[in-house]
């Protein structure tokens, strides 16, 4: 009993100070609003810095799956496990958990112009062949669009993803966009691959 209680005080321990270290590290970061015609205001910050990405950022509504269910669809489940850099500060307590099989979709976000890239966290498993499967579906009137991305997932621990492009099909500057996770590995594991903190950035066209 002492042995799993000094266990539980250590792990509280080391949440609470990686929550401190976030809150530390993103307040020295700057906040700034960024506005495309036709979607709403973002508030953009530089979140991933520490990372070596020095460009603006916002998050997809729940992309840091906090929340249970909202704007989200398909067979998938939560981990209370966060993305260690903890870079989002609105969520900073779970995950997405994908085993073999499952899939998750975000709902429709509108997006402008420029805004043409997303990067986000996925946690391997350690297991050769495990498979990230990412969907990108963009909407608008010219149609719709979906573009597929496979990312290997047999390293184990969290990294950061490679940078996903938004392909740019509207003739009026605002599209819809929704993002798919899917862990494709093509056997019985169970080993899950999680996923956290979907970040679209608006910047990068225009940083060159």
């Amino acid at each position: 009993m002492r042995r799993f209680t000094a266990m539980l005080i250590a792990s509280v321990a080391a949440v609470t100070a990686g929550l401190a270290g976030a809150s530390t590290a993103q307040a020295a970061g700057t906040d700034s609003t960024h506005a495309v015609s036709g979607c709403p205001v973002r508030t953009t910050s530089p979140m991933l810095s520490r990372l070596g990405d020095s460009n603006e950022y916002f998050p997809v509504p729940n992309g840091g799956f906090a929340l249970w269910g909202a704007g989200r669809n398909g067979i998938y489940s939560l981990a209370l496990e966060n993305e260690p850099w903890y870079v989002n500060r609105a969520a900073l307590t779970g995950s997405l958990r994908l085993w073999p099989g499952d899939s998750t979709r975000t709902a429709e976000l509108c997006v402008g112009e420029g805004e043409d890239s997303f990067r986000f966290f996925y946690k391997g498993t350690g297991q050769v062949g495990s498979r990230l499967l990412v969907r990108t579906t963009v909407r608008s009137e010219t149609g719709t669009y979906t573009y597929g991305t496979t990312l290997d997932a047999s390293r184990a621990g969290w990294q950061l993803s490679p940078v996903v492009p938004v392909p740019n099909h509207a003739t009026d500057t605002v599209q819809q966009l929704s993002i798919a996770f899917v862990n494709t590995t093509p056997f019985d594991s169970v080993r899950t691959i999680l996923v956290d903190d979907v970040l679209i950035d608006p910047w990068r066209s225009r940083n060159g």
